[in-house]
């Protein structure tokens, strides 16, 4: 280690360094520095003494030794590529911080295996509670608690869980709004880019759509359903298919924007305007679908509130205070210029 007014090359300072110089055992030593009622005073002031004679600095590891606290979460993504789990990782780790703790981060590739995996080397990091974004484990999470033996909270499961302390949007509804807004414009032949309905997003979503369009008597059509992958790939995938059924949609209501963003490039590609020729409506509200031409009509979700209302309930539990749980926010239609009534620039 240097020190940085002399350039001089310096030994690190350690807990023992100074017991040994104190003359006091590394028990006594950390009582002096938590301020440990059982400490003589003197003892205390001595010890401090050197410790600020040698600019010693206490290590987060040795505090967590002293005090039994880590201050530290664990943090499951499946990607921090994806914009929106990376808006919630800030949001997490702002919160995080001006509580006191700190953010480990890993991902689980939406893989079981490697959410186990994640979820134990939480627990071998000592973190006194973990947040799974997109958790693919189901009930487990919330099962393995015990063996974790610190609390664990949700955001948008992949999978239907029963597991209480969870965050989610209510894709149902969000689904349903952005059907019903594409049916008042007066489109009828409205097409839904979704993902496989295992994943739980997916299935809501499928259903909100569904439900939008009995409610206004129009038919369910298995051929306007598509199912992407969440990315931009699906949505090419998807457009390209449904702009070669015989009765081509008028519209397109996307899982999310990233989903949308592949639609608008496909379409383009087949000489397809959006929305001249085909409205568009995705889903989340990233920041990029700003500057998307046209910018895209899309679904809101909150997801500053995600994070943040997930760190609350962590920290909650993690202080033994009830809190509320489950928590399902609502979303809203932000309108922009990706649609139009059928037949508008004809």
């Amino acid at each position: 280690m240097k020190d940085h007014e002399t350039g001089r090359q310096t030994r690190r300072v350690t807990m023992q360094s100074i017991a040994h110089q104190a003359g006091v055992s590394l028990t006594t030593m950390s009582r002096a520095l938590n301020d440990h009622p059982d400490i003589d005073p003197a003892t205390r002031e001595r010890i401090l003494a050197i410790g600020r004679e040698l600019r010693y600095t206490p290590s987060a590891i040795a505090r967590s030794l002293a005090t039994q606290r880590s201050h530290t979460i664990g943090l499951a993504v499946r990607t921090p590529l994806d914009m929106w789990a990376a808006q919630i990782i800030l949001s997490i780790e702002e919160l995080a911080h001006t509580s006191g703790y700190e953010v480990f981060i890993s991902t689980h590739q939406a893989d079981a295996a490697r959410e186990r995996a994640v979820l134990k080397t939480f627990q071998g990091r000592q973190v006194e509670g973990i947040i799974v974004v997109s958790s693919v484990l189901g009930e487990e999470p919330g099962a393995l608690r015990p063996s974790l033996g610190v609390p664990v909270v949700l955001i948008s499961p992949l999978l239907h869980v029963a597991h209480r302390y969870t965050v989610q949007t209510d894709d149902v509804a969000g689904a349903r709004t952005a059907t019903e807004y594409l049916i008042r414009l007066g489109h009828r032949r409205i097409a839904h880019i979704g993902v496989p309905d295992w994943a739980a997003p997916g299935y809501n979503r499928q259903q909100g759509y569904r439900a939008a369009l009995e409610a206004h008597g129009l038919p369910w059509d298995p051929a306007l359903v598509f199912a992407g992958d969440a990315h931009e790939g699906g949505g090419l995938h998807g457009v390209q298919a449904l702009l070669a059924l015989p009765d081509p949609p008028t519209a397109i209501f996307c899982f999310n924007d990233l989903t949308a963003v592949g639609v608008l490039h496909g379409a383009r590609l087949q000489g397809v305007q959006v929305p001249r020729d085909l409205s568009l409506v995705g889903l989340d509200d990233v920041s990029l679908v700003h500057y998307l031409d046209p910018p895209l009509t899309t679904i809101r979700q909150d997801v500053q509130a995600l994070g943040g209302r997930a760190m609350h309930m962590l920290l909650d539990l993690i202080a033994g205070r009830e809190t509320q749980a489950p928590v399902v926010l609502d979303m809203e239609l932000v309108e922009r210029l990706s649609c139009a009534a059928p037949g508008a620039g004809a």
